[in-house]
């Protein structure tokens, strides 16, 4: 498995298109969303009205992928409310993209759905964005926003081991405090990744994309 953990959907940038070209293209892309918030998609209509093809968060999630040059009819879509096969859909893909959210969530919706193991034992790049950069690691910390009220650290799936992240960073003092926090408590480094920054892992190798600051824990 490829990991590449990112901000946003706005991988297709010059800062990183270079380097994720490779594992970008020409593959069997899933888009799996399930961070989202319960006041967000609690049915199969609800859902469409976010993730369908007239969805508020539709266009700017393919936009990237139709830059790396795919049509609409070539990207899936795991609808966590349909009868589709979800852990099918995984096995046929080559490319997961996990969306942006609440990355608790989206590992509890795995978990209910049945295909946490599939995931973990997916063999092709595993992409996400925020909520989906932070579901991949062993153990993340939250840095308090309007979702979360206090600073607290979570198990994610261990797909990625030996660091943390401080996503969507903006050099403010209550993310420094956090990324400080983490990295004492946690005894990891901290990847603070700015809108256009990522991380690829191949192999146990890391590397940066774009605009990323590196808090050492030594």
């Amino acid at each position: 498995m490829v990991n590449v953990l990112l901000n946003y959907y706005n991988f297709d940038g010059e800062w990183a298109r270079t380097r994720l070209e490779k594992y970008v293209k020409n593959k069997r892309v899933l888009i799996v969303p399930l961070a989202f918030r319960e006041s967000q998609a609690w049915d199969e209509q609800s859902w469409q009205t976010v993730y369908g093809r007239n969805g508020e968060k539709y266009a700017n999630i393919i936009a990237p992928f139709l830059a790396y040059g795919y049509k609409e009819k070539e990207i899936d879509w795991l609808n966590c409310y349909d009868s589709r096969n979800h852990v099918e859909q995984i096995q046929n893909a080559t490319l997961l993209f996990f969306t942006g959210g609440m990355p608790e969530k989206a590992i509890r919706r795995m978990d209910e759905l049945g295909i946490t193991n599939a995931v973990k034992n997916f063999d092709g790049v595993l992409m996400g964005a925020s909520a989906g950069a932070m579901l991949q690691l062993d153990v993340y910390h939250i840095t308090p926003d309007e979702d979360y009220s206090h600073y607290e650290v979570c198990r994610g799936l261990s797909l990625v081991k030996g660091f943390d992240l401080e996503v969507h960073y903006l050099a403010t003092d209550l993310q420094n405090e956090c990324t400080k926090r983490a990295v004492s408590e946690l005894g990891l480094p901290v990847y603070q990744m700015w809108h256009e920054g990522g991380l690829i892992v191949d192999g146990g190798a890391i590397t940066v994309m774009g605009n990323v600051n590196y808090v050492s824990c030594k």
